[in-house]
């Protein structure tokens, strides 16, 4: 299971990733046609509403059974707070797809009555979520090395994200300031617990133990994935499933700070950056090298990485569909196999993304001096020393965002992170075609990928999920559908 759900967080929870293989409901959300007939095609990582209430009613069971069973008191509180995170966190990730959802505190069977089931509504449903999470805080250790397990931290990391969502523009129109600051609030309780930014950036996501992670999933030779099977080149013997696009190629700046590309599709370049369109892959951000494999790139035992015409890796529909292959999570040091148990962990929290909830939230407080202070921090990570930013404004929240999508890249947030600024749109999906000449110059021209041509038009219906009809229809109609679907 968790194989399947980190890859299709690397896959699904980016626009700026690119699934080579045809999936019918990944279609649907890229060609802008998502209804509440199709939406059961989407990966319940997205879609998540049977999945989520299936663990809940588990949960439900658990809490209907865990005062009368005969197991000791401090054992039993701990699991009681242990399992008030786990709600909080299948309720957060249902509101975050679909918006208030009904919150089921019974047990439901095949005899029960659905036709009375309703949606909370949004700001009900987080205040369910937080209620959880302060009882956690409340009643569990930190746990600050404990990285697999739930403790205090990891429920003041949850909280951090659910506030932040709150307080952003989808689900705070009136742009609430009460709002920010609880968001605030929440980050600023982890930023004196001991945590600290990783010096590699890279080695970070092989090392469960280092400092900055503050909740992990764990995994050993007896319950492995096969993310650096699927992830790796085709060229070293991977299956190459996620693709990254030349939108997030672009998106690297160069080592000037400057954003090279200001647009995929046309190629237009920033002329205030040192980007050089015939090296274009020279003098960029430290974190491009560690996620990216690129031409001419090295991948396992120093192989050149050849996504040219006829190379080893070159752009075709078993390979490649943009002319890149995801790195960050590929342990090089590994065997590329499908035999292979890989143990890479895998991050649900860590100090950056806390530094970068801290940062949105206190420049919509006006605190421009604090956001760029915790923005700078990440970019002053040992292996990456990027230079600080300067903005102030506008330019400075972009620059958030912008942090935002190169720091927490394949993590889980890109997809979401669009759609709670409201800013998803139309943008089509680039790739590059690499032609190798017969003195081995290369040229490159930028191409949008025919499957995702986005004829169909953008609707804001599109930054919530819909509920699948079969769901309205066994609630007997009483559960209301999203807007626009």
């Amino acid at each position: 299971m968790w194989d399947k759900i980190i890859f299709t967080v690397i896959l699904f929870f980016s626009d700026e990733v690119y699934q080579k293989y045809n999936d019918e409901g990944c279609n649907y959300i890229r060609e802008n046609i998502l209804t509440s007939d199709n939406v059961g095609s989407v990966s319940d990582v997205l879609n998540y509403w049977n999945t989520g209430y299936g663990y809940l009613h588990k949960v439900n069971m658990f809490f209907e059974n865990i005062e009368s069973s005969r197991v000791d008191e401090e054992f039993k509180n701990t699991m009681i707070n242990e399992m008030k995170f786990i709600r909080a966190f299948i309720y957060f990730r249902l509101i975050r797809s679909y918006g208030g959802v009904p919150i089921i505190k019974e047990v439901y069977d095949i005899n029960s009555d659905w036709s009375n089931v309703k949606r909370n509504t949004y700001n009900e449903c987080v205040e369910y979520i937080i209620s959880d999470l302060d009882d956690v805080i409340a009643n569990l250790p930190d746990r600050p090395s404990e990285r697999n397990r739930v403790g205090a931290n990891a429920a003041r990391a949850l909280k951090s994200r659910v506030l932040l969502y709150n307080a952003s523009a989808l689900n705070n129109p009136d742009n609430d300031k009460e709002r920010w600051q609880k968001a605030s609030d929440a980050a600023k309780e982890l930023l004196d617990k001991g945590y600290s930014l990783c010096d590699n950036y890279r080695e970070m996501f092989f090392d469960v133990t280092n400092n900055e992670y503050i909740f992990a999933k764990e995994f050993s030779e007896t319950y492995s994935h096969m993310l650096g099977f699927n992830l790796a080149c085709t060229g070293d013997g991977g299956r190459g499933w996620a693709t990254p696009s030349q939108n997030l190629v672009d998106a690297y700046e160069t080592l000037d700070g400057e954003i090279p590309v200001l647009n995929s599709e046309s190629g237009d370049i920033n002329p205030k950056s040192i980007y050089n369109p015939e090296k274009p892959y020279e003098n960029r951000d430290p974190r491009f090298y560690d996620c990216i494999y690129y031409n001419g790139s090295t991948s396992l035992n120093g192989r050149i990485v050849e996504t040219f015409k006829d190379g080893a890796d070159m752009i075709q529909q078993d390979m490649t569909m943009t002319g890149y292959y995801c790195r960050k999570f590929v342990n090089e040091n590994e065997p590329v196999s499908q035999s292979h148990h890989y143990t890479t962990p895998f991050p649900f929290f860590r100090l950056a993304e806390i530094y970068l909830n801290y940062a949105e939230a206190e420049f919509q407080l006006g605190h421009e001096d604090v956001a760029r202070e915790y923005v700078n921090k990440v970019r002053a990570r040992k292996s990456v020393n990027m230079p600080s930013i300067t903005d102030s404004g506008e330019a400075l929240l972009k620059r958030i965002y912008h942090e935002r999508q190169i720091e927490l890249a394949f993590e889980g947030h890109r997809f979401f992170d669009l759609r709670r600024w409201k800013i998803a749109d139309n943008t089509p999906i680039v790739g590059l075609n690499i032609i190798k000449d017969g003195e081995g110059k290369f040229s490159y021209e930028r191409y949008v990928l025919s499957l995702d041509s986005r004829k169909n038009e953008w609707k804001d219906a599109f930054f919530v999920l819909p509920i699948h009809y079969s769901e309205i229809q066994k609630s007997n109609e009483s559960l209301e559908q999203n807007n626009g679907y």
